[in-house]
């Protein structure tokens, strides 16, 4: 007991963490049936259900793995549906548990986009289609003209800030005819930033944040609703989750032309950049005679080639705690025509807080090309644990592959005597364990782990500090963590 003591306290001083062997992962099927799925939303009133959106205009409920009958909305009537037009986004206000309010950005009939707020009925399963308020524009219209029917964009997310962030393509055709992403007048082409926290009976539905980038007119005069220009067609962005360790960071793909695929870093707070198209695809030039909005570009910092893809499908940094935490902090993305499910490194740049990439991962046969089929979105359950959309019709979760990975040791116990505790557990199944990782955990955070045999290990606890157990299988994969044990929850008894 005493060598076991020392490791423990080797452990506690010890300032590197010793990463474990990424964890195997799979994927496995949430809800089937759908018809040309583009989005999946977390009911965040209720962790068992699922708001799915259906390009042709329903917004289907997914419970207990199964579809309800009666979809949440239908806006068959509304939307014209087909090739990149139809139900696009859907994104609930940050209050929604108390407001009842969600948004929705679709393709009317005429080939518009319209931004529109719905209440969500008494019993939850429903929008009540009469409380729908389409958002005015400045130029008094209550749609977003597209000249073209391709690259609308679609995606609608609530920042950290609890604003709606909209992201609208250029208009569409080819090359950004109308040079519309570098129009600072036009709304297509830009990322939009609104305060909709408005009462009900607001005009226009929305109100310009104070600390939009373009207000005062620096570094040019621009149309106060937008947050950053040139965009080709961001398809999906998300924000890093601080609740779970992220950083707040805004994270968009953007599908390129003819020659490069783009993933893009925003640090919270920064916008007023010009990502650079039409005058950039990816990192290369695209048109060196359209004069730029203003500079400097940003680059993305992620790139790659149309032979490894046609069309990315931008996803989420994992924050989630079933994974290996080897994969906390990687940002996970797909391309819709290849099928390809990768991921990559992110490093953050201490003096400015933008981020660079690097280490991509291919994770495609891993998860299962049936499986992934054509990826047409990404999201997170109510646990940051991701899940992906295939536009062939299903949802699927992604999980620990527990036929290489164990399960998470449980009854998790402390004997204490003094300020030291013995530490108990049981292991219920999975794969074949060779030994445990002991970790410790501030805010939610693994600061230090080490490896032990088994369990009935000394420990000294710290206060604010709290301890959880991984098993490691035969394979070298380590399983998900138990629930943690804290000091203020040990049990002060006598072993």
């Amino acid at each position: 007991m005493h060598d076991m003591a020392r490791v423990i306290a080797a452990l506690l001083l010890s300032a590197v963490m010793v990463a474990p062997a990424a964890a195997q992962f799979r994927a496995e099927t949430l809800v089937r049936g759908l018809i040309n799925p583009l989005a999946v939303v977390s009911d965040p009133t209720n962790p068992a259900l699922f708001l799915i959106v259906e390009q042709r205009g329903l917004i289907r409920i997914a419970r207990d793995g199964a579809l309800l009958d009666q979809p949440f909305l239908d806006l068959r009537n509304e939307v014209r549906a087909g090739g990149e037009q139809g139900l696009l986004g859907l994104a609930f206000a940050p209050d929604a548990t108390e407001s009842r309010r969600l948004f929705v950005n679709f393709t009317n009939r005429d080939g518009d986009t319209v931004v529109a707020r719905f209440r969500r009925s008494e019993s939850g399963l429903t929008a009540e289609a009469s409380s729908r308020f389409d958002l005015q524009w400045p130029d008094g219209r209550r749609v977003i003209p597209q000249p073209f029917n391709n690259h609308n964009g679609g995606h609608l997310a609530f920042g950290p800030d609890g604003y709606l962030y909209i992201g609208l393509g250029d208009g569409g055709s080819g090359g950004d005819p109308m040079n519309l992403a570098q129009n600072p007048q036009s709304l297509l082409g830009k990322m939009l930033r609104l305060d909709v926290n408005v009462p009900d009976d607001d005009r226009r539905g929305y109100r310009i944040p104070e600390d939009n980038p373009f207000l005062d007119g620096d570094p040019i005069t621009a149309l106060p609703e937008i947050w950053s220009i040139g965009w080709r067609n961001p398809w999906r962005y998300s924000f890093d989750d601080a609740a779970r360790g992220g950083t707040n960071a805004l994270v968009i793909a953007d599908v390129g032309q003819n020659a490069r695929e783009e993933i893009n870093f925003e640090p919270p707070g920064r916008g007023g950049r010009n990502y650079g198209w039409r005058l950039r695809e990816g990192r290369q030039p695209y048109d060196n005679r359209t004069p730029a909005a203003f500079g400097p570009l940003t680059d993305p910092i992620h790139d790659y080639s149309r032979s490894l893809g046609a069309s990315v499908t931008g996803g989420v940094i994992y924050r989630g705690a079933a994974l290996d935490p080897s994969f906390n902090g990687r940002y996970f993305f797909g391309d819709f025509v290849s099928g390809r499910v990768l991921s990559i490194g992110l490093h953050l740049h201490p003096l400015t807080s933008d981020a660079s990439a690097d280490d991509e991962r291919d994770h495609t046969e891993r998860l299962g090309r049936d499986l992934v089929g054509s990826v047409s979105s990404f999201g997170v359950d109510l646990n940051g644990e991701m899940l992906l959309v295939n536009y062939r019709g299903t949802v699927v979760r992604i999980v620990p592959d527990f036929a290489v990975v164990p399960l998470a040791p449980t009854a998790v116990s402390a004997a204490v005597v003094g300020s030291r505790a013995i530490l108990s557990w049981s292991l219920p199944g999975g794969a074949e364990t060779a030994g445990y990782n002991v970790e410790r955990v501030r805010d939610g955070q693994v600061v230090s782990r080490t490896a032990v045999a088994g369990p009935d290990v000394t420990v000294d606890w710290i206060a604010g500090e709290c301890v959880q157990i991984r098993a490691i299988g035969t394979a070298g994969w380590s399983g998900p963590p138990s629930s943690a044990i804290c000091a203020r929850l040990f049990t002060a008894r006598e072993p």
